[in-house]
């Protein structure tokens, strides 16, 4: 019997990622979750696989389509999970936080079966905050001003903002009469409405629900809701002559009430579509699509209070001196999800090309309920890619955001030294300082060279010659060591308890991250 000897190749939309690109990766991660937590937020961690109904409730048709979905041995549908707002929401149901609002962040893999491509995976990593219980132009515009704010610290600036509000869209909807899959379908088609055309949404409908645009198809009985069916038979049975051919009352009654119904959506969805097309036209600088949004509501007969709640809210990224320049608002902005009840906002970086989306946000006020919550609940919140980060923070700087190796290299002066290199590293571990031993065996210049160009800030040379636990610590200058000018030549040897003061007077973060443990000293 032959065995199969070939590779086995990784899943297609996933990576592989080496240990600089996933340093990378975790540095920005790192950074990200820094700034959350220094305004306030805590973190909280949520399962990778959930519950399908979880997501097919809520989350809009676009991203059930991409649902990773499955049956466990026990026959329940299971997914993993796509976003990480919908599974803290049902977290935050189970357990409640004893006092609102409660914010929190969360990061960790989603999963969608989408098409790969640059900046497009199938797993991918997400970080975002949520803030629950707490609403209003305030809240919005604190989470917008945090993203950009992460931005920033990251070293990405060539980022622009787009705000837009789809509590406009959903009031039309409403007095519209559209509910359900008709209006999940018409808030997901903003986007779609401005790049391919009204006849595009209309062919999605064809697709999705065609007696909405073809109100001529026959509906079966139980389409038809109410008594109109039965008072509509006994108005046919007064009228009519008695000759109904083949067909009977009941056939030419809902035949009729079908009719009616289609007629009803198919005007009710067109008219929906003519204000999605003006919709989608307001957008550029905030004051005048502000503007221009108040007329187009106010000649519709529409309540201006969302347009009144975006104003407030791009007065208050004002005052966290968030760059007017880099905002616009859009009022076809939608993104996608269903659960959006209010502002949404997405932040973009042209360097990108098509997948150009770093975060996207927004306000989400009945998700509560809506998984099951007693009430609903004002919340807001905002997710980053973190794949995305990282080729913005390259497009912007140059250079990936990495995390260095560790502070310092402790290297053993001769073979005999080793078990007192294991001390001092030990020794410096235990003070907080980040500290990697050498267990290659290589000569002390191999391993000061091989330092050098690693990125080790600074090597440790460790020999028995030496009075009991002391060392020799030593900067490393990467240019000269790089033209293969290593410095051997060693200070006096110092106390392993004083390597955490050198490393301070030498300018040098005794931790590769800039942030320093507890110290023991």
């Amino acid at each position: 019997m032959r065995v199969e000897r070939r590779p086995i190749e990784r899943v297609r939309g996933t990576q592989d990622l080496g240990t600089r690109a996933a340093d990378a990766l975790d540095a920005i991660r790192s950074r990200c979750e820094t700034r959350f937590s220094a305004h306030g937020f805590r973190r909280v961690d949520v399962p990778v696989i959930e519950l399908a109904e979880l997501h097919l409730r809520k989350s809009g048709l676009e991203t059930i389509s991409k649902l990773y979905a499955f049956h466990d041995l026990g026959g329940r549908r299971i997914c993993l999970r796509p976003e990480l707002t919908a599974s803290i929401v049902r977290a935050a149901i189970a357990a409640p936080a004893a006092r609102l609002p409660d914010k929190v962040f969360a990061t960790g893999p989603v999963f969608r079966y989408e098409r790969p491509s640059r900046g497009r995976f199938r797993q991918f990593t997400q970080t975002g905050v949520e803030v629950l219980g707490a609403e209003g132009p305030l809240a919005d515009a604190e989470v917008i001003a945090l993203a950009t704010t992460t931005l920033e610290n990251l070293g990405i600036t060539g980022y622009s903002i787009t705000v837009g509000n789809v509590g406009v869209l959903s009031d039309v909807l409403g007095r519209l009469g559209l509910t359900g899959r008709r209006r999940a379908i018409l808030l997901e088609s903003l986007e779609e409405t401005r790049r391919h055309g009204i006849d595009a949404v209309r062919r999605r409908f064809e697709t999705l629900d065609p007696d909405a645009v073809a109100p001529r198809s026959p509906a079966t009985g139980d389409q038809i809701k109410g008594n109109h069916a039965e008072a509509i038979a006994r108005l046919i049975a007064e009228v009519s002559p008695g000759d109904l051919g083949r067909r009977t009352l009941d056939d030419v009654a809902t035949r009729l009430v079908s009719r009616m119904q289609g007629d009803q959506a198919h005007e009710a969805i067109e008219r929906a579509l003519s204000f999605i097309a003006q919709l989608g036209e307001v957008r550029g600088d905030p004051n005048d699509a502000l503007a221009a949004g108040r007329t187009l509501l106010e000649s519709h007969g529409l309540d201006v209070t969302p347009l009144a709640e975006l104003a407030q809210t791009v007065q208050y990224l004002d005052a966290f001196g968030v760059d007017r320049a880099r905002l616009r608002i859009d009022l076809g902005l939608s993104r996608g999800l269903q659960y959006y009840t209010g502002m949404v906002f997405e932040i973009d970086h042209d360097s990108l090309g098509a997948e150009r989306q770093l975060c996207g946000g927004g306000r989400y006020d009945d998700l509560v309920r809506v998984l099951g919550g007693r009430q609903s609940v004002p919340a807001t919140g905002f997710a980053f890619g973190l794949e995305r980060l990282m080729l913005a923070r390259e497009a912007d700087a140059g250079t990936p955001l990495d995390l260095a190796p560790a502070t310092v290299l402790v290297v053993p002066a001769s073979p005999s030294d080793v078990r007192h290199a294991i001390a001092c590293a030990v020794a410096l571990r235990e003070t907080g300082i980040s500290t990697s031993l050498d267990t290659s065996g290589r000569a002390v210049r191999a391993a000061v060279t091989y330092a050098a160009r690693e990125g080790f800030p600074a090597v440790v040379v460790v020999s028995s010659d030496d009075p009991p636990e002391t060392c020799r610590p030593r900067a490393l200058l990467q240019a000269s060591a790089g033209a293969g000018e290593t410095p051997l030549d060693a200070p006096a040897p110092i106390p392993f308890a004083g390597v955490w003061a050198w490393l301070e007077a030498q300018s040098i973060p005794p931790r590769r991250d800039g942030q320093p443990l507890e110290v023991r000293r």
